[in-house]
């Protein structure tokens, strides 16, 4: 079927005809891969430059680099700024809104290098010096493999960081999808960070230093990869079910023709251990996207093997191979697109064309590198010298079917020791039904079955040292299910809730299976605070630790704290967090109205789990905190706060002048002190804070009122109560 289409979108292009009604004439992924070492995505002409020549070239899909190397041309909570960028350009979002708003739309996926981080400039937040720890090292210890300085995806914490900045993209962008690039050890001799040797030790009973050609050794180090792959998949489409995961996969040398040849010769296998076969049959990946990256003129027969074993190995995803347009001539660039296009020998086809890479198009007739050449952009789409233009006609993006009719479901969670939170690497995790699986949970205790018929499910997780615990859930299609399993027993149990928490004595020990941040720790200094359905207001948690990677609302962690009051607040103090889940941040609609328990009359607007808006009259400034006269006492916490970045500093919001009339919205948390309810507001960024009326206005006010008659004095007067007291609502 897929071979019969593939050849009637080719005949459309042939003849020429055009989209009718709107409908683009086929449906194919037509793409770049642009890199963020060339101009691309730093300023706003670039990305104008960029979606210009994607639309002259009939192109329906970018794979845009936005982390090249532990750094980010995005707001990132996790790394630092590009250094080549420091007007600190958010061209991952400029692109978005301009890809997206524009006919024909462009797909934007936010290719991220995974293991890769590069040169650090000499930024203390970079993660090669903030966390040297963390890098791959070889056999004989170096730590720069002639490629790259990588992180070591077999150091839990290191492999945790990476997940967490693929789904920042994820759940702050409306990016398409989110893309891998050297997921990969540096060679066979790489991988040895003390770490990862030691839990491998430990799982096999071993000791000493593997071979790099231990088969198990082999082994640990594809299954590292392979873990964090599927992590950021499963939580990846739990948060947002149609966002698209893809890889940039490695080929190099001669492609296989047998699966003995893939498992024994192939460089995937054995140099580098990336083994995006078993992710593409898993389905931990939508899109297979080989860097088939060969001379026509030279390597003509390996490029061909490779692309027909990913077209014959989709299982159920998407192979989109690529041309490496750099190394060839334009006429050789064409031929090998035609190639891609192809059924291989078993009559299996590709869903679409990559193209490495934007910024170096072809090889010159005088055999050099062409950078940004237009006859190239327009020989795609154009009659030109060099032969029929492959996208004659606009495509539109296929709709992938197990996203857009899924017939599936998936289970993911976590493995965690009861009493202290803590992750438990390498428990075995049965699923007896609907089907039968066996995993083992990574470093962080992850664990997920992806592509499950729908039906009950019955899980057993067993590990060195605790009893086994089962457990079940219910699988339904397109829906990914969540499943934390606690392994161990603690002597205290955990509180049934939030509210049932806060109600317990200062000094009470509690324990919580399951909160949502509303504001993290990227945004407040040394607290953050957390909510559950049904609690008007949010609850403040005071880490006993530091807390890195930071939280950010829509995570969702389990906690162990003990309860306090502080000046009226109740909150939990030393308190250990484990994530366990995330959602995407709540949008901030402003369609509710906020109460206070057990009391009638909307206080202000809620916004948010956890979160609302208020106005008032500033009746009393300092540089930390603003008291508003509103319908109740509010005091505006100024400080304690900063910018969500890594490299932004405690800066403490600007008060505003006394008398003014403000509008606030943030976290709101209650304390109670002398019979009296006051709500306090913890706003991250100074739009949080505005002033709608500045104090000159009340001047005015009662300046007309002392020269009026008595009866309009008192009029006005209650005309200013009810102004001043009311709820600003939008």
């Amino acid at each position: 079927m897929r071979h019969w289409a593939a050849l009637g979108c080719r005949f459309l292009a042939v003849i020429g005809l055009a989209a009718v009604g709107g409908r683009a004439a086929c449906q194919e992924i037509r793409a770049f891969w642009a890199d963020a070492f060339s101009p691309a995505i730093k300023s706003r002409q670039e990305v104008d430059d960029l979606l210009r020549r994607l639309r002259l070239a009939n192109c329906n899909a970018v794979f845009v680099q936005v982390r090249k190397g532990g750094d980010a041309y995005y707001v990132s909570r996790y790394e630092p700024w590009a250094a080549d960028n420091p007007e600190r350009f958010d061209g991952l979002q400029y692109l978005i809104q301009q890809a997206h708003a524009a006919q024909p739309r462009i797909a934007v996926h936010a290719w991220i290098n995974t293991c890769a981080v590069g040169r650090s400039h000499g930024n203390p937040h970079h993660v090669a010096i903030a966390h040297p720890d963390w890098l791959s090292l070889s056999d004989a210890g170096a730590d720069y493999d002639g490629e790259a300085t990588k992180i070591d995806p077999g150091h839990p914490a290191a492999a945790d960081h990476t997940f967490r900045i693929y789904l920042d993209v994820a759940r702050r962008y409306d990016v398409d999808g989110i893309h891998f690039d050297f997921v990969r050890y540096g060679g066979a001799q790489w991988g040895y960070s003390p770490l990862s040797v030691a839990r491998f030790n430990a799982r096999h009973g071993r000791s000493g230093i593997p071979r790099a050609d231990d088969p198990l050794w082999m082994q640990w180090r594809r299954d590292q990869g392979t873990q964090l792959v599927r992590k950021v998949y499963a939580m990846a489409v739990s948060v947002k079910p149609k966002i698209v995961v893809s890889a940039a996969t490695i080929t190099w040398g001669q492609g296989p023709s047998t699966m003995q040849e893939w498992n024994t010769k192939s460089a995937a296998m054995t140099r580098v251990f990336q083994d995006w076969r078993s992710w593409m049959e898993e389905g931990i990946l939508d899109l297979n996207c080989l860097m088939s990256y060969y001379r026509e003129a030279r390597h003509a027969e390996w490029f061909r093997l490779w692309i027909d074993w990913a077209k014959d190995h989709q299982y159920g995803r998407w192979a989109v191979p690529s041309s490496g347009i750099w190394l060839n001539p334009i006429k050789d660039s064409l031929t090998q697109i035609e190639a891609i296009r192809a059924p291989s020998k078993k009559g299996s086809t590709a869903r679409g064309v990559l193209l490495y890479c934007y910024g170096s198009t072809n090889v010159g007739s005088d055999g050099t590198e062409q950078r940004y050449n237009e006859e190239f952009y327009r020989a795609l789409s154009q009659q030109s010298p060099y032969g029929r233009p492959p996208f004659a006609t606009p495509a539109s993006e296929p709709e992938m079917p197990w996203k857009t009719h899924p017939k599936t479901g998936h289970i993911k969670g976590f493995v965690l020791d009861v009493n202290s939170l803590e992750p438990v690497d390498g428990a075995v995790v049965l699923l007896r039904r609907p089907v039968r699986r066996r995993i083992e949970t990574d470093g962080t205790g992850f664990y997920a079955f992806v592509d499950l018929p729908p039906g009950r499910a019955e899980l057993t997780v067993s590990a060195k040292g605790y009893a086994p615990v089962a457990a079940r859930a219910e699988v339904r299609a397109g829906v990914v299910q969540t499943t934390t399993l606690m392994v161990g027993q603690s002597p205290t149990p955990f509180v049934p809730s939030l509210a049932a928490a806060i109600a317990e004595r200062d000094g009470a020990p509690v324990r919580l299976r399951r909160v949502i941040v509303v504001g993290g720790t990227d945004h407040f200094v040394g607290r953050l605070f957390v909510a559950e359905p049904g609690l008007s207001h949010a609850v403040q948690v005071i880490p006993a630790d530091e807390v890195r990677p930071p939280l950010q609302a829509g995570d969702v962690v389990a906690l162990t704290g003990v309860m306090a009051t502080d000046e009226g607040e109740r909150l939990i103090r030393d308190a250990r967090l484990r994530l366990i889940d995330m959602q995407m941040p709540s949008p901030e609609t402003g369609t509710g109205v906020w109460k206070l328990p057990n009391r009638d009359g909307a206080l202000g607007v809620a916004v948010a789990p956890g979160m609302m808006r208020i106005a008032g009259l500033v009746s009393s400034v300092s540089s930390d905190e603003v008291s508003l006269r509103a319908a109740a006492p509010v005091e505006v916490r100024l400080s304690e706060r900063k910018g969500c970045g890594v490299e932004d500093e405690e800066a403490p919001l600007p008060p505003p002048p006394l008398a003014a009339k403000v509008e606030v919205t943030g976290v709101v948390t209650m304390a109670a002190r002398d019979g009296q309810t006051t709500l306090r507001l913890w706003p991250r960024t100074p739009d949080d804070l505005s002033v709608v009326e500045g104090p000159g206005a009340l001047i005015a006010r009662i300046a007309s009122a002392i020269v009026a008659p008595p009866a309009v004095m008192y009029g006005a007067y209650i005309l200013w109560r009810f102004r001043n007291e009311r709820v600003v609502r939008r």
